[in-house]
């Protein structure tokens, strides 16, 4: 059976056309019945095609609605997630807060954290410890040397004495603040400060921490004072060290001082004093390093006096039986004589025994000679009569 509108061939059972869907003219030699039937299987494939259609949208509906829960259940773990985070968070605060106040107060915490920095060579972190621990202990003595060892690798030199300085304030007796002060003196070449720091030493064992350092002032002998006599001056220097003196007051040293040569060697020569006058013998050893001795000092006033006439017994005079003559004179002095009446000098005749009178009319002529000063007495003379 064919559409009367298009011509197309129209199924069987169908109504309507499917092409145009012009309602199909049917013979009227069809039953009512038939017809129901027809009519009722065209609103079943209605039902049929609308149950589909809504069967094809019901699950996006459905998942529009269940959408926002599902997401909303997903957040919720993440929500917790993050409220134990914050908490843990707060609380980790808290516990550093805590712990760094404790470890602030900790004199063993700061030592050790400055330990651990130092040796990692972190010496600016080490000092920040090193202070907080002094500022918890003000008069502890390991955390200063420790300070002080970071100061000189740093070449800070000054802090580092400071701090040393302060150690043997605390402890007079410390010998590692003594080392340390004189190994940095050393480095600066600061001999008179190595010198000044032991000036106040009276510890033996801390003085043998300076050996090579202190040097001993020469001797001078003899001792100073008023003579009346020319004198020799010797300088001996202990460690044999080289001796430098002045005579007229100035400083002893290399530029302005006379060398004086150690006792025992060849070239030695002793300081003579032969002239009348006051003479300040000023004296240094020097050793090897260049370090100077303190300043030895003596002063000699020299007032050198004739010696007076020798004495003569029997002094002159007539003598008529054989008689010898004794003369005395004064220490250290040398008598000459003559018996014709001439000056006697330094090439007559030594008194060294008692004389005979010659016999006849004779003057004897005597002169004393100071061996030392060379000064004379003048001539002495006396007149013998002698006739046996």
């Amino acid at each position: 059976m064919k559409c009367v509108k298009c011509g197309a061939e129209l199924k069987e059972g169908c109504i309507y056309c499917s092409v145009c869907g012009n309602e199909a003219q049917i013979v009227p030699d069809y039953s009512v019945l038939e017809d129901d039937y027809l009519r009722s299987l065209l609103k079943e494939e209605e039902k049929a095609e609308a149950e589909k259609r809504a069967s094809q949208n019901a699950p996006k509906e459905k998942k529009q609605t269940q959408a926002p829960k599902q997401q909303m259940d997903n957040r919720i773990p993440i929500f917790v997630v993050c409220g134990v985070l914050v908490v843990a968070i707060f609380i980790g605060i808290i516990i550093k807060v805590v712990i760094d106040r404790k470890n602030a107060n900790s004199y063993e915490y700061q030592v050790s954290a400055a330990e651990q920095e130092y040796v990692d060579k972190n010496y600016e972190n080490a000092l920040h410890y090193y202070k907080t621990a002094l500022a918890l202990k003000p008069s502890d003595v390991p955390v200063r040397l420790a300070m002080a060892d970071i100061y000189v690798e740093q070449a800070e030199y000054d802090a580092a004495m400071v701090l040393l300085m302060e150690v043997i304030d605390l402890e007079p007796q410390n010998q590692t603040a003594y080392k340390r002060l004189i190994q940095i003196y050393e480095k600066k070449e600061d001999y008179g400060s190595i010198i000044e720091l032991a000036s106040g030493v009276e510890d033996t064992d801390i003085l043998e921490l300076f050996e090579g350092y202190l040097v001993a002032a020469p001797i001078i002998s003899p001792v100073e004072g008023e003579y009346d006599e020319y004198i020799d001056v010797t300088l001996f220097s202990i460690e044999d060290y080289d001796i430098y003196y002045t005579l007229d007051g100035t400083e002893p040293d290399k530029e302005n001082g006379i060398r004086y040569t150690s006792n025992g060697t060849s070239d030695k020569k002793d300081i003579t004093l032969d002239e009348a006058g006051k003479y300040t013998v000023r004296a240094v050893c020097i050793n090897e390093k260049g370090i100077s001795s303190e300043i030895a000092e003596a002063t000699y006033n020299i007032e050198v006096v004739a010696p007076a006439y020798a004495t003569v017994s029997p002094d002159g005079g007539r003598i008529t039986s054989e008689t010898t003559v004794t003369v005395e004179a004064e220490e250290n002095c040398t008598i000459y004589y003559t018996w014709d009446g001439t000056d006697p000098t330094e090439a007559s005749l030594k008194y060294l025994e008692p004389l005979e009178i010659p016999t006849g009319n004779n003057i004897l002529s005597i002169l004393v000679v100071n061996d030392k000063t060379g000064l004379d007495s003048g001539v002495y003379r006396t007149n013998f009569i002698y006739y046996p």
